[in-house]
């Protein structure tokens, strides 16, 4: 019934109105359409888009601000200085809107702030990069967060440093976060052990710690000192932690074993990296795969030694796992890869520089007649993969989402992206870098020397066309491609990012055609394209009103003049690169940050002045 007086709704807002045999129609209304029918229709909408559409009328950006779409955008706030009289402070203390995920990068925290206070309530997720904050500084920020879950401090060594054990001792100011679940202190912070206790006591129903990259580059005595620290906070809450992220760290045999041993500890998550040899005698890698049987991720990236042992204790005790991520695992071979065939459930399989992998493997252990539930599969860097191995994996994993295929130049070639374009058109990111035996005919199925399918009389070919999700293209290197592809088929209306640096071929007339297929780019890369002129730049800059990122560096052939088109055209852009454009003048560079407001992220070009 509900559903019948939803459509009954909509024919009367948007169609048309019967009346004594005569048909009133009425201008479409789409205003006022139902709440409930808005909601669902922004959910086949991507971020960007669905603040795109919240300009229309009031109704859609009361849609716009539903909880579950205000969660998916973020407010960053990059490179200023934080004063509440100072840009964007200023205009955002007079906003209506709040926002659930703000992320502050190289900020220097000074004088106290109304922002806090006046947004706190509403986050969720909160992520200090690069920040010079102290102790106090962030203990006032967090009291404004009742409903923080997730906080995130990463590459902010000053907050340790100035930091001392008698503050911790003297400063008693209580503050319980119940609502936070999740806690990451990744990269490059420098903490110890009265530094992690105090944050981990503020935080009592902390299910997730992400301590990546943390204690890499400190001294080897520091390093076991702090990592059996973190092994008994692990021990003293077995019973709630469910997922523990420790990647980036070289972690020894000891380790492993005293992680395996703790009892009632069940992880959902769990990363790290094995570097040191797995000995023959109580391996403790081993020991923690058969203990953790309940893992749906495992991210074991530059595990320089797990070997094939390891991989199939993978397949024997973790039978619900989703995501693998075996990223520069030398050691692995065909052998071990075959294993894991009885991981019915994976989603997400990175194989990336796996340099040892060959078809043998491949086939053996990603072809199975249960592979539909994969959304994202990684292998670039895979040079002993053949074009044969990737028209298989084309036949077989229709439903990606998400595939990456960089540096694979020997499996890539006109006819097996055919085959990708026929069978995996849900692809809404795709990544090509560096297959440079790609051309023109592969990329629009025009001109193909062996059609991709020849029955009889009967012959068919295909074109990057197909893939009408697309949101992501990487292109770069395929020096192959011209004009002729951006001419015949790229009309992509979803497609945010396209990297197309080291193209050698292409003009403006490609370029126009592109943009005019394309409208809703947010990220070109065009960077070492040495035909790309000042009329190029002039045609993105006026036909791509969401530009926030274009990357110039080493295209000779673009002057000042593009900087003017930049200046006059871009409203939105926060990076540009144009480093190594030798006909630009830092004169014009100087016009840029006066020029373009929202521009954050300024590489200029190392030419000096005579």
């Amino acid at each position: 019934m509900a559903l019948a007086r939803l459509v009954e709704r909509i024919e009367r807002t948007l169609f048309v109105h019967y009346e004594d045999s005569f048909i009133y129609f009425f201008e479409p209304n789409f205003e006022a359409l139902p709440t409930e029918l808005l909601l669902h229709l922004f959910k086949y909408l991507n971020p960007s888009d669905r603040c795109a559409a919240s300009m229309v009328c009031r109704r859609w950006y009361d849609a716009y601000c539903y909880p579950d779409f205000l969660r998916a955008m973020c407010l960053h706030i990059h490179d200023v200085e934080f004063v509440d009289n100072g840009h964007p402070l200023k205009s955002l203390l007079t906003s209506f809107r709040y926002f659930m995920d703000v992320r502050v990068t190289k900020v220097v925290f000074g004088n106290k702030s109304e922002f806090w206070s006046e947004f706190g309530e509403a986050v969720e997720t909160l992520t200090l990069d690069n920040c010079v904050v102290w102790k106090h500084k962030l203990i006032s920020i967090l009291k404004y967060m009742p409903r923080l879950r997730a906080l995130n401090i990463h590459n902010c060594p000053d907050l340790f440093k100035t930091w001392k054990l008698i503050e911790n001792v003297n400063f008693t100011w209580n503050l319980d976060l119940l609502q936070l679940t999740h806690l990451s202190l990744a990269r490059n912070n420098r903490f110890q052990e009265f530094h992690f206790d105090y944050l981990v006591n503020m935080i009592p129903n902390l299910n997730s710690l992400d301590i990546s990259e943390c204690f890499s580059s400190i001294e080897a005595r520091q390093r076991i000192l702090m990592l059996n620290h973190i092994l008994e906070y692990v021990r003293t809450k077995r019973l709630q932690l469910r997922h523990l992220f420790i990647g980036g760290t070289a972690i020894d045999n000891l380790f492993l074993r005293a992680l395996a041993d703790i009892r009632e500890l069940s992880l959902k998550s769990l990363a790290l990296m094995v570097c040191e040899k797995i000995p023959l005698d109580e391996p403790g890698i081993i020991d923690l795969l058969r203990a953790q049987t309940q893992l749906t991720h495992l991210d074991l990236s530059k595990s320089l030694a797990l070997n094939d042992y390891a991989l199939i204790q993978i397949s024997k005790s973790i039978p619900m796992l989703e995501t693998l991520i075996l990223n520069r695992c030398w050691m692995i071979t065909d052998y071990g890869i075959t294993a894991i065939k009885s991981l019915i459930y994976l989603r997400h399989i990175d194989l990336t520089n796996c340099e040892r992998i060959t078809d043998a493997g491949l086939v053996g252990g990603l072809f199975t007649h249960n592979r539909k539930n994969v959304r994202k599969l990684y292998l670039g860097l895979l040079t002993n993969m053949s074009d044969a191995a990737l028209t298989k994996v084309s036949f077989e994993f229709c439903d990606l989402v998400v595939l990456d295929l960089g540096g694979c130049s020997n499996s890539i070639n006109d006819l097996s992206v055919q085959y990708i374009f026929y069978h995996m058109t849900k692809l809404q990111e795709l990544n090509l870098d560096c297959c440079a035996k790609v051309s023109d005919a592969g990329i629009t199925g025009v001109n193909m020397e062996e059609k991709a399918f020849a029955i009889w009389d009967i012959e068919l070919s295909f074109s990057i066309a197909d893939l009408k999700g697309l949101r992501s293209l990487k292109l770069s290197g395929c020096y192959k491609i011209t004009d002729v592809s951006f001419m015949r088929c790229f009309k992509f209306r979803e497609l945010k990012e396209l990297s197309l640096a080291r193209l050698l071929q292409i003009s403006a007339a490609g370029i126009e055609q592109l943009v005019l297929g394309c409208p809703s780019l947010e990220m070109v890369d065009l960077s070492e394209c040495r035909t790309i002129t000042d009329r190029c730049i002039e045609i993105v800059t006026k036909c791509e009103p969401r530009l926030t990122t274009l990357k110039l560096q080493n295209c000779p052939l673009i002057t000042d003049e593009s900087i003017k088109h930049i200046i006059v055209n871009c409203r939105v852009l926060r990076t540009l690169n144009i480093r190594g454009c030798i006909k630009i003048s830092s004169y014009a560079e100087k016009k840029l940050s006066a020029g373009v407001k929202t521009l954050r992220h300024l590489h200029g070009s190392t030419r000096e002045e005579l």
